[in-house]
């Protein structure tokens, strides 16, 4: 090889074994280029497990670092860990740095080709074929499938402009934050997104005492405890009032949350939309519509037993996370 092997480093997220076998290469990119994210700062970021994500390699122009080993399964495309999932369960994932300099197609390509020595002749297939993200940007799977195959390489095709889906429309803001056990309080989160910000908890984290609120309407919610039960229903919110305005027991993991939404007089029906996940697994858990009466399914967010780290909440007609 003619890049710089790395191993020295071990990613704090992945799941050990391959139940499902191996089957593809799923490509990655760290990030918006405009934000200049860099080699040892994405190492950073899975090593310390502070997303709860990972990657097998991390790779650019002459280096690659391995943090995950194939033969076990990272935390990357989103798609769920021991449902055998396409992405997580049966992939293996390269994060690639998302300037795309000629230099970063050859050392990515040559790493393809070392895998596929070992694995076989696996597809290669964009992160976003898995889950519903940007990522892999602009990158060209066809020009490292040639590079990988010898072939010459003809430079970067133009990407072809994704069709963005239409987002569910929001009934109302809805706004919540978790507290950290053993920590303070975290950043309060207004609907949902895609990103860091798009999300109450810390990945990795448990948290203890969840607090929600509306702007029309009104909401309540109750949250049932690892190795306990659940507890009463709020109706209010107020971070300084841990009896009435937040739900939770201080000091006790929260590992599951229910929400039931109520449409003011007159408006069309809108419901709580909700979804989690755990310390202990990858993924997003099924997505609960209120307390699971109304359209079936899941009746909480969670899993009991497991600390919830994540929680996203939207009001609305329908399911937005589809």
């Amino acid at each position: 090889m003619s890049y710089q092997d790395i191993t020295q480093y071990n990613a704090a997220c992945y799941t050990p074994g391959r139940p499902y076998g191996i089957t593809s290469i799923t490509i990655h990119w760290w990030g918006d280029p405009n934000d200049h994210p860099t080699f040892e700062g994405v190492i950073q970021t899975f090593t310390s497990g502070a997303r709860g994500t990972s990657a097998h390699y991390v790779a650019e122009d002459g280096r690659v670092a391995c943090l995950v080993a194939p033969g076990d399964r990272a935390w990357a495309c989103g798609d769920g860990i021991g449902v055998n999932s396409g992405g997580n369960d049966k992939s293996i994932s390269i994060e690639c740095n998302p300037r795309q300099s000629d230099g970063d197609y050859q050392t990515i390509a040559e790493l393809v080709r070392d895998l596929r020595a070992v694995y076989g002749d696996l597809p290669l297939y964009p992160h976003n074929h898995w889950f519903n993200t940007a990522c892999p940007g602009s990158y060209d799977l066809g020009r490292i499938d040639r590079i990988a195959r010898g072939l010459p390489d003809t430079g970067h095709a133009a990407p072809v402009p994704a069709q963005s889906a239409q987002p569910a429309l929001l009934a109302t803001h809805v706004h919540y934050r978790l507290r950290q056990q053993g920590g303070g309080w975290l950043d309060e989160v207004t609907d949902f997104g895609p990103g860091d910000n798009g999300f109450a908890g810390m990945p990795c984290s448990s948290h203890d005492l969840l607090t929600v609120r509306v702007d029309e309407g009104s909401l309540r919610y109750r949250t049932h405890l690892l190795g306990g039960g659940w507890q009463d229903w709020v109706d209010h919110s107020d971070i300084n009032d841990t009896v009435n305005g937040c739900a939770g027991v201080p000091g006790q993991a929260i590992d599951g949350v229910q929400l039931y939404y109520t449409t003011p007089a007159g408006r069309p029906l809108s419901q709580a939309w909700y979804r989690s996940q755990t310390a202990s697994r990858q993924g997003w858990l099924p997505v609960v519509c209120d307390d699971g009466t109304s359209v079936g399914g899941d009746t909480f967010a969670g899993m009991y037993g497991e600390p919830l780290d994540r929680l996203q909440i939207a009001i609305t007609d329908q399911n937005p996370y589809q």
